[in-house]
């Protein structure tokens, strides 16, 4: 009977490493993933030219607060993430800028912004860029200003065709407009994922919350973004979170 108990545990154990697998196989198939690669060999060139902001430092202390945070989210996964791993690289930054970025299965953080925010901060930031990689954000950046001109001359040609012209119609205006519009969409779209994760990990009774993206955001910016009432797009982002827009249901802007 011992025979047959270990066969069962073989199948099982067989069958959740083939998941396994899977999951991470399944980023090859992925052409943000290769977008990732060639980012990050083009920075890693430009860092020994004119960019020096983009070496990659030998930061173990900061590597080690990061994997920290990203592990954290993987332990305790509101989604099934196609990135199941992702490089977390340290890099330089220019000074006084903290920043963070994200392609393929890539997150690049400036040593900077590890330096300043608390744990559930750089939670926070990472589950923000993680939504980034896994809605493959930057591919769609990449053709969005072509887009954007299409649009507008398809609505120009319509109008000229019934007759109308556009008066006062500011071409280059509308297609940065839109650019601006649908790039906000995105970064609302990796707050309301973000938000989740760390409402998700905050129900299993750890100490995230969606507020620690505004809260990381006001160490960054230096004030009280949640004070801020104007059109910028980091005040309609912390608006977004106070409201608790990520509560209304699934995040799917695009």
């Amino acid at each position: 009977m011992r025979w047959k108990a270990a066969f069962k545990i073989s199948i099982v154990m067989a069958m959740f490493l083939s998941f396994q697998a899977q999951a991470s196989a399944l980023q090859y198939v992925m052409p943000d993933y290769y977008l990732g690669q060639l980012v990050r060999g083009i920075l890693k060139v430009a860092s020994k030219t004119s960019h020096p902001q983009y070496q990659v430092l030998n930061a173990p202390e900061a590597q080690k607060k990061a994997q920290a945070a990203l592990q954290k989210i993987y332990q305790y996964p509101a989604f099934d993430y196609t990135y199941n791993r992702v490089s977390i690289v340290i890099i330089k930054g220019i000074e006084g800028e903290p920043n963070g970025f994200a392609f393929g299965n890539n997150i690049f953080i400036t040593q900077s912004m590890i330096d300043v925010l608390s744990s559930e901060q750089l939670t926070a930031v990472i589950a923000h860029e993680l939504a980034h990689s896994e809605k493959a954000h930057h591919m769609q950046k990449t053709p969005l200003p072509l887009g954007a001109v299409v649009y507008q001359l398809k609505n120009i040609y319509e109008s000229v065709k019934a007759g109308k012209w556009p008066k006062g119609r500011d071409l280059v205006a509308s297609i940065q407009e839109l650019i601006y519009t649908g790039g906000l969409a995105m970064e609302l779209q990796a707050d309301c994922i973000a938000a989740q994760q760390l409402e998700h990990m905050k129900s299993k009774g750890l100490t995230n919350q969606a507020s620690d993206l505004n809260s990381a955001s006001s160490t960054l910016m230096g004030f009280d973004v949640t004070t801020d009432n104007s059109d910028d797009p980091a005040a309609i982002r912390a608006r977004a979170l106070v409201n608790k827009v990520y509560e209304q249901g699934p995040c799917d802007i695009f």
